[in-house]
């Protein structure tokens, strides 16, 4: 049996430092065969169009550096041959879209995610498998009988929504909501995120967020099974032991 960790929303730089510092305890705990990050790592509100607060002055560059400073920290405890996969969310398609509206005569001379987040030269050194997925490809990541997407839909019942939709194994993120549902075949599950709630809350206003993670076993015959792991406050327990930061 292997055992991938399914991490969801981060929104970098308006992630819960916390959670990311759990993430790499529960790494050292489980020893996964994998990681999946489920896409919006980062926020890239600087690209966004909606209206920005002034405020906030940081660069998508240094939330970029952020984020390969965080994915270094986990791997650097993961085991060698694991696979990692990183998966766009909306939040990324941002830079596409940006080039599009904005600098479509330089489509092809600025870098994408692959190369920003170095994809490539992570790969040549032959000690994890590192594989991007684009936003628009929603079932190119496969774990057993099991689609992990970033998710499109956003609305109260999403997870029941999804499994209406997908008709399979589906995790998602996107939605900050941790649902899960099954039908006796299949089952469909929101993980939640893994952001600081009241920098990523677009209203003042109780989300019914919940921080969490996943643990996604695969059986010998692909089969698989999610273990879903709520994180409060840098806490969470997994196989019936409290790990904290």
């Amino acid at each position: 049996m292997k055992v991938h960790l399914v991490i969801p929303d981060l929104h970098v730089p308006f992630h819960d430092v916390k959670c990311t510092k759990l993430i790499t305890k529960l790494i050292k705990e489980v020893n996964p065969d994998g990681l999946v990050q489920l896409g919006d790592a980062l926020d890239a509100f600087q690209i966004s169009t909606y209206s920005k607060d002034p405020s906030r002055r940081n660069l998508l560059a240094d939330d970029i550096e952020d984020y390969k400073g965080i994915l270094n920290e986990w791997t650097r405890h993961l085991k060698s041959g694991a696979t990692i996969h990183l998966l766009e969310g909306n939040h990324e398609y941002r830079l596409k879209r940006f080039i599009a509206s904005q600098a479509r005569d330089l489509h092809g001379l600025i870098p994408d995610w692959p190369t920003l987040l170095q994809i490539a030269l992570r790969n040549k050194s032959g000690r994890h498998k590192w594989i991007w997925h684009d936003y628009q490809k929603w079932d190119s990541c496969k774990i057993g009988d099991c689609t992990l997407l970033h998710g499109f839909y956003f609305n109260q019942h999403v997870a029941m929504t999804c499994l209406a939709k997908y008709r399979t194994n589906v995790i998602f993120g996107h939605t900050h909501r941790l649902q899960y549902v099954f039908d006796g075949v299949h089952y469909a599950a929101s993980l939640g995120h893994c952001s600081a709630e009241n920098e990523t809350a677009h209203q003042p206003t109780p989300t019914g967020w919940q921080q969490a993670v996943g643990l996604l076993h695969v059986l010998d015959k692909g089969q698989t099974k999610l273990d879903i792991i709520p994180i409060y406050d840098g806490k969470a327990v997994i196989y019936g032991k409290q790990i904290s930061v």
